[in-house]
């Protein structure tokens, strides 16, 4: 089993807008001292000003502040924290592929894989925030098509640089596409998610499945399902890894709505 720490370049009550570059420098850098394996970014553009009034289940009184969305940039802010360590992994979590042009983020993504020595984990999803897409023109009913057209376009472009283009639509030519990933066939590709959009997206394209905040129960049952989609694409599911996103809150025991606490929550010796 292997930890990672998720950095939280938001702005928060501990972290300031002036602070977030030496909190990441900070983050980063114990984290890597510490043995843990990875550390990871979260990927958000925009978001509505009046965030808690669209969404009070998860931004309304008492529940998560409307700032955590004010993340920094993930490629931008993985590649500082590559030039700043030597050896950890780094990964997204998740990068929303629907908001991004395939080739020029191809092309970074492969960058971002060469200057790390071969480091990155690129966490995908297809996003969830219809304002969002609205504000970045894409089209938030057909999120899950565009998601898997990019995961098409990656996985092609990694194992050939020259690609098919078009010149105003008229003139189809030849494209190459620099630089190559360092890793090969191509840096893991962990898909995000619980829906079971996700689990056969993974089934299709994935090195592995990032479940979010899920119990054990939960982790368990997805799995079996998993593995019945696997077995559907002819994959081992041994081969995939799971890794799991769980928020840690030491000190204070968080609830469900059962009444159960939940996980990785309360004194330290519970946590333990």
């Amino acid at each position: 089993m292997k930890f990672g720490v998720a950095v939280t370049t938001s702005v928060t009550p501990a972290v300031t807008e002036l602070d977030q570059k030496d909190y990441v420098e900070r983050v980063s850098s114990v984290a890597e001292s510490n043995g843990f394996d990875s550390i990871w970014v979260s990927d958000r553009t925009v978001y509505p000003a009046d965030l808690s009034n669209r969404y009070p289940d998860q931004f309304g009184p008492g529940k998560n502040d409307p700032n955590t969305q004010n993340v920094l940039e993930a490629l931008t802010t993985l590649a500082y924290v590559g030039g700043a360590t030597k050896s950890i992994k780094l990964g997204t979590s998740v990068l929303v592929l629907p908001f991004r042009n395939p080739i020029l983020n191809t092309k970074m993504i492969s960058t971002l894989d060469v200057l790390s020595g071969g480091r990155l984990i690129l966490g995908i999803g297809s996003g969830w925030m219809q304002e969002e897409f609205d504000a970045m023109g894409s089209n938030y009913n057909l999120r899950g098509k565009i998601t898997d057209e990019h995961l098409d376009f990656f996985l092609n472009s990694c194992s050939n640089q020259v690609f098919s283009g078009s010149s105003q639509d008229v003139n189809r030519i030849k494209m190459r596409l620099f630089p190559q990933a360092l890793q090969k066939p191509h840096p893991p590709i962990w898909i995000g998610g619980n829906s079971r959009a996700s689990l056969l997206r993974t089934a299709r394209f994935g090195d592995g499945w990032h479940a979010i905040r899920l119990t054990p129960e939960e982790l368990k049952d997805q799995k079996i399902e998993l593995g019945k989609l696997c077995h559907r694409t002819e994959r081992d599911i041994s081969e995939i890894v799971v890794s799991l996103r769980a928020t840690v809150s030491i000190g204070q025991s968080l609830y469900d709505k059962s009444g159960e606490r939940m996980p990785l929550t309360g004194s330290l010796d519970l946590v333990q």
